[in-house]
């Protein structure tokens, strides 16, 4: 029997377990007139939460929102700040720097299992290779990642280079968890066209514009939207962004905005686009680009930006090209190869169901939490 087997009898007691474990989840402490998950943090807030609901946990996400919580599960329940006590709860993942700093202002960061799930990871002092954030605000960041370190069981980042500054910063660890970002395993059929009846093939970024944070890239991404808009038009190629964001200085000529897409009715702007693209943050980057799951989820081809974490799923999903960094060119020419090439779009998607969605993502938390049990029933606590 292997580590992450289990006997009937014990499967059994998991199963009651399962069933018997209250999760909590949180992230932003501010009021939602619409919980509107738009941007990806939202996403993955409410994804991850879904998919441990699915597998059996009980799960409350901590949210304060008027409308727009549509639950999925019936293990998993919206309940807001004023009726949360963390004492309640088995285990509670906290998502981003500012869950953790939710649960903190609440008093429960010395509860004994927080799992912290950080997205960017930042050093103790400016300056460090791919991190976009500076001064006050990367130093404010820095304290809360000192306090998780402290005080969570086990922390989750999404890519190798976190890892590594994570660890230059706070020595070797054992309780740091990969858990990468995920996508919808069952999602809708193609409805409407949402570009309408168009004679250029279209080609569409997905995602979020910063507001009040990592404005420099903000601004670059919105430099090389420009720039491919600009490129993709000689081509007959209609350049598209959805998201919410700031769009000032975007050349909206060259570049067709459509706004903040709910996440159950974005898959339209991918089924009936010919090309996604993915822009990195520089010549290096820590953070992977969740948008390439949510393309490859739907058979659309991507054009992506070197150094981004998470283009290996392009090479083993094959469908899709890479483009050297801050070469606008390379990336036009891949973006006209792609949309006129014939892709094994039903294998990608094969992939990604096999490989990369959120109940994948959560199966990592269970089998951590089957572990605990697993010496909590050898310690006879259970």
């Amino acid at each position: 029997m292997t580590e992450n087997e289990w006997t009937e009898e014990e499967d059994t007691c998991r199963n009651a377990m399962n069933k018997s474990i209250r999760i909590a989840t949180l992230y932003r402490k501010e009021f939602f007139d619409n919980f509107f998950p738009t941007d990806m943090s939202l996403i993955r807030w409410l994804k991850i939460s879904e998919a441990l609901a699915e597998i059996g946990f009980k799960v409350d996400m901590i949210v304060n929102a008027e409308s727009g919580l549509n639950k999925k599960s019936s293990n998993l329940n919206f309940v807001p700040y004023s009726c949360f006590a963390w004492q309640r709860y088995d285990i509670i993942k906290t998502l981003f720097h500012e869950g953790f700093e939710s649960l903190e202002s609440e008093g429960g960061d010395n509860h004994p299992f927080i799992i912290s799930k950080l997205g960017s990871v930042v050093g103790n002092h400016d300056g460090s290779e791919g991190v976009h954030f500076f001064n006050e605000e990367r130093e404010e960041l820095f304290e809360t990642q000192k306090k998780i370190n402290q005080k969570s069981k086990y922390i989750t980042i999404l890519t190798e280079p976190s890892k590594h500054l994570w660890e230059t910063e706070f020595g070797m660890k054992t309780n740091l968890l990969m858990v990468p970002t995920g996508v919808d395993r069952a999602i809708p059929p193609p409805g409407r066209n949402p570009y309408g009846a168009l004679k250029e093939k279209v080609a569409v970024y997905i995602g979020n514009l910063y507001v009040n944070t990592q404005k420099e890239i903000n601004l670059l991404w919105k430099t090389k939207l420009n720039r491919l808009g600009n490129l993709l038009k000689k081509k007959g190629i209609k350049l598209f962004l959805v998201g919410p964001g700031d769009i000032e200085q975007l050349d909206q000529s060259v570049v067709t905005y459509l706004g903040p897409i709910d996440n159950d009715q974005i898959w339209d702007f991918q089924y009936f686009a010919d090309a996604g693209i993915a822009l990195a943050q520089g010549t290096v980057q820590h953070n992977e680009s969740s948008k390439i799951y949510y393309y490859l989820r739907t058979g659309l081809p991507v054009v992506s930006e070197a150094p981004i974490p998470n283009n290996y799923l392009l090479e083993e999903a094959d469908l899709g090209f890479i483009a050297h960094y801050d070469d606008d060119q390379m990336m036009a020419e891949m973006i006209e190869a792609a949309v006129c090439k014939k892709w094994d779009r039903e294998n990608a998607m094969q992939y990604v169901l096999d490989n990369h969605t959120w109940d994948r993502r959560a199966e990592i938390y269970a089998k951590l939490i089957k572990n605990e049990l697993s010496a909590e029933m050898d310690n006879g606590k259970r």
